[in-house]
């Protein structure tokens, strides 16, 4: 079935309130589907906890143990390849993930980095989920953040930033006050590292959207809980450049996975 097929279902669904469901379902075919794999992966991996499926799936829509694990290091090396590049220190750093979710990326983060005193943050509005980490996962500060700013955090406070498939889950309103609340977190020539649905996820839009997509603006697919998988946002590049990040310095714009593209900006 062709993939813009598959969003214009899922765009009747989100309209009669029966995605949540069809999430549901999935979640428990996903249970099934990665049954013995998870088995192989926890057998040889038994000192690396891993979360509670049902915290996995609302976060990454699958429950596969070794694509967490997979997917978890490629991103981190991705993020460290950058800092390892831009950041003009090698002596301490201070870096927070927005949106840590059950530790994918964050937990494999420090391994990749060649400072000598890191400091890492994550945070993240699933009590849950935070929960799990501070609980799993050591030697990183995990805090609750909630759907709106602020930060539990002073101004000036963090050299680097970064969320994967965040704004891509957030409403036009949210892209602005979170931007701000970023901006004010970071300290002077901090870098911020962020995901987007960009020009690689054009063909998933429907007709209409690629046509306001096309003219620069934000798309939104709401009709579910802001933040959640299935509450989708959708990135011109002109949209990236000369709004939400025109009050920053863009080092660059790439690939980053399938669906996604990364930003790299400095305060």
């Amino acid at each position: 079935m062709p993939l813009v097929t598959l969003h214009a279902i899922a765009n009747v669904l989100r309209k009669i309130r029966l995605l949540q469901l069809v999430d549901w379902i999935l979640y428990k075919k996903s249970l099934i589907i990665n049954r013995r794999i998870n088995r192989e992966f926890i057998s040889t991996n038994n000192n690396f906890p891993v979360p509670p499926p049902h915290l996995a799936f609302d976060a990454y829509n699958h429950t596969n143990w070794k694509s967490y694990f997979d997917s978890g290091l490629m991103h981190a090396k991705v993020i460290a390849d950058i800092l390892n590049k831009e950041m003009m220190t090698d002596n301490s750093i201070r870096i927070f993930e927005w949106g840590s979710g059950p530790g994918r990326v964050i937990r494999h983060l420090q391994a990749e980095l060649r400072y000598k005193y890191i400091e890492l943050y994550g945070s993240d509005y699933n009590a849950e989920s935070i929960k799990w980490c501070r609980d799993n996962i050591k030697g990183i500060r995990f805090f609750i953040n909630q759907a709106k700013p602020p930060f539990p955090f002073e101004a000036d406070f963090f050299d680097c930033i970064y969320a994967i498939s965040v704004f891509t889950h957030l409403s036009e309103e949210m892209h602005f006050e979170w931007i701000r609340e970023l901006r004010r977190v970071m300290k002077p020539n901090g870098l911020l590292i962020l995901t987007t649905h960009g020009d690689s996820s054009r063909d998933r839009l429907l007709l209409r959207e690629k046509q306001l997509y096309d003219s620069g603006k934000l798309i939104v697919r709401g009709d579910v809980k802001e933040g959640k998988k299935w509450y989708l946002a959708y990135h011109p590049p002109r949209f990236i450049k000369n709004k939400l990040l025109k009050n920053f310095n863009i080092v660059s714009h790439s690939y980053f996975s399938h669906t996604q593209e990364i930003w790299v900006a400095r305060k």
